[in-house]
C-alpha cells in the first residue's frame, strides 16, 4: 500500500518543459502559464492582449501607426511566451493540478481560435477591412494586385467628392467594387467626349487616365443624369477599363461600405517604386 502511494506521488510530480510552455503560449497567449500551473496569470495575459488589440484598432487608419501596433502586439506575444519559458525552467518539481490535462489545453486553444475569429468579424464589421484589387480599373492610383486597407463607414459618415470607396449592389451578387466618387446627391452628371461635367461645369480630374482610342456611347458620352437625394455617381480612374456607374447606375449611400485608406502591400513587387508605394495613402 505504501509503495503504491509513493508511486502515485512520483507520477504527480513532474518538471515543466520550458520549450513546450513557450510553444503553447505562442499558439494561444497565456496557455503556457496554464501549463505551468499559473492559470490566473494566463487568463490575465490573454485578456490583456484582447484589450490591447481592441484599443490599437483606434490607430489603424494610419499606416505607420498600424505597423507600430502590430509590432507592439508581436512583442507582447513574445514577452508572454518568454515569461512562460522562464517560469517553466524554475519548476524542476511541479505537482500536477487538476487542469493539467490535454483536453484543458485543447479547450484553451479552441477558445483562443474562436475568440480570434470573432475579433476578426468585429474588426471587419465595425472598423477596417482589407482588400486586394483584382483588376486595372483604378489605375494609376491602385494597381492590380495591390492590398489596401479600408475604413468601415457608419451610416451617418459624410462622403466627399474624390474619395475612393468600396460598395456592392444586389445585381452583382454582393461583389464588392472600388471606385471614386464623382457625383454627389442631387447633382447632375454628364460626360461629353470623356470630359465629366457636374451641374454643367467640367470636373478637374488629375487622377483620371484614358488608355484607348475612339469614342464609345455610355463610356465616353453619357447622360445627363440627375442623382437622387442619397445617390452617388462612382467611376474608376482608368476610364476605358472600369465597370462603374455608367453601366451600374447611381449607387445608394446604404450600399457604400467603406473608404479606402492606404496600400499596405503593393501588388507589383518588382516595380522600382514599390517601397515608395508601401503605405501610400489613396487619394
Amino acid at each position: 500500500m505504501a509503495h503504491n502511494d509513493i508511486q502515485t506521488k512520483r507520477n504527480a510530480v513532474k518538471s515543466r518543459n520550458p520549450w513546450l510552455a513557450l510553444l503553447l503560449s505562442l499558439a494561444a497567449p497565456g496557455l503556457g502559464q496554464v501549463y505551468n500551473g499559473q492559470w490566473k496569470k494566463g487568463i490575465g495575459f490573454y485578456l490583456a492582449e484582447l484589450a490591447l488589440a481592441l484599443f490599437m484598432l483606434l490607430f489603424w487608419a494610419d499606416f505607420a501607426a498600424m505597423l507600430l501596433c502590430v509590432s507592439i502586439l508581436l512583442g507582447y506575444n513574445l514577452f508572454v511566451a518568454g515569461e512562460a519559458f522562464a517560469s517553466a525552467r524554475k519548476l524542476s518539481e511541479y505537482t500536477l493540478k487538476q487542469y493539467n490535462q490535454w483536453w484543458v489545453y485543447l479547450l484553451c486553444l479552441i477558445v483562443s481560435l474562436v475568440s480570434g475569429l470573432v475579433f476578426e468579424e468585429v474588426v471587419k464589421s465595425r472598423f477596417f477591412m482589407a482588400y486586394q484589387v483584382p483588376s486595372a480599373s483604378m489605375l494609376p492610383t491602385i494597381r492590380e494586385g495591390d492590398h489596401f486597407m479600408v475604413e468601415v463607414l457608419e451610416p451617418e459618415d459624410e462622403l466627399r467628392r474624390g474619395e475612393i470607396v468600396i460598395f456592392s449592389l444586389p445585381a452583382t451578387r454582393e461583389l464588392d467594387f472600388v471606385k471614386r466618387i464623382v457625383g454627389l446627391p442631387g447633382e447632375t452628371v454628364e460626360i461629353r467626349d470623356r470630359q465629366v461635367l457636374v451641374n454643367g461645369v467640367p470636373l478637374e480630374e488629375t487622377y483620371a487616365v484614358h488608355t484607348k482610342e475612339g469614342m464609345i456611347p455610355v463610356r465616353d458620352v453619357f447622360g445627363p443624369v440627375v442623382l437622387g437625394g442619397d445617390e452617388y455617381f462612382l467611376m474608376g480612374d482608368n476610364r476605358e477599363d472600369s465597370y462603374d456607374s455608367r453601366w451600374l447606375g447611381a449607387v445608394p449611400r446604404a450600399r457604400i461600405k467603406g473608404r479606402a485608406g492606404y496600400v499596405y502591400f503593393p501588388g507589383d513587387t518588382g516595380a522600382s517604386d514599390w517601397t515608395e508605394r508601401l503605405g501610400a495613402p489613396l487619394r
